[in-house]
């Protein structure tokens, strides 16, 4: 009886290790699963992020084109599709104080409208409001630029255009390619790789 008893132990064993390694086996598929959710997860709140830092940085600009529209055709002529901002040469005369800070003196309209490019031109590149003193920009939207163009043209002095600002960047993983704007166009290798957030204001 005692020899019968420890065959069937033997033979529960056996079972019961191979129940073990099923499992650890599903675990780890279910695992492997769960790592590609996670970084999905991350890639889409990433393009989140940028899209979020996008639109408040193209909503600046149309404040500023709202508050001085008077000027507002020397925005489009500062930021054109053909030639965004965003590489940090208008902002680099700024800091430079070869454009007036407008910040610190009191400007007129065109002063003001050429002193609100380069500073956007700064805000494209991640740079602090303090004009990047520290020497590292603060990090924003990934290969940024942007645009300020005419939606609507006045037909009479009395009539109001419509500016479009479109702020564009680089996405990480291909999708849908943008239309509202060309800003940005052949930037980015792929235009399924280019994002981009438009805002229109009426001046």
């Amino acid at each position: 009886m005692a020899q019968n008893r420890t065959s069937v132990s033997h033979r529960d064993l056996g079972f019961t290790l191979i129940e073990i390694l099923v499992s650890l086996t599903l675990i780890a598929v279910g695992l492997l699963g769960l790592a590609q959710l996670i970084v999905k997860g991350q890639r889409a709140s990433f393009e989140a992020y940028q899209r979020q830092q996008a639109i408040s940085i193209a909503n600046d600009m149309l404040e500023k084109i709202r508050a001085n529209r008077a000027r507002a055709a020397d925005y489009v002529a500062a930021a054109p599709v053909a030639t965004p901002l965003g590489e940090g040469l208008r902002f680099k005369d700024l800091t430079t104080g070869t454009i007036t800070n407008c910040a610190t003196t009191a400007c007129a309209p065109d002063l003001l409208a050429t002193y609100d490019a380069a500073y956007w031109d700064g805000l494209l590149l991640g740079a602090t409001e303090t004009f990047n003193e520290g020497g590292n920009n603060a990090g924003g939207v990934l290969n940024a630029r942007g645009c300020v163009e005419v939606v609507v043209a006045p037909v009479a002095p009395s009539t109001q255009a419509t500016y479009r600002v479109t702020v564009a960047w680089q996405g990480r993983e291909p999708t849908v390619t943008p239309t509202t704007s060309n800003c940005g166009t052949g930037l980015y290798g792929a235009e399924t790789l280019r994002r981009a957030v438009s805002l229109d204001v009426r001046v």
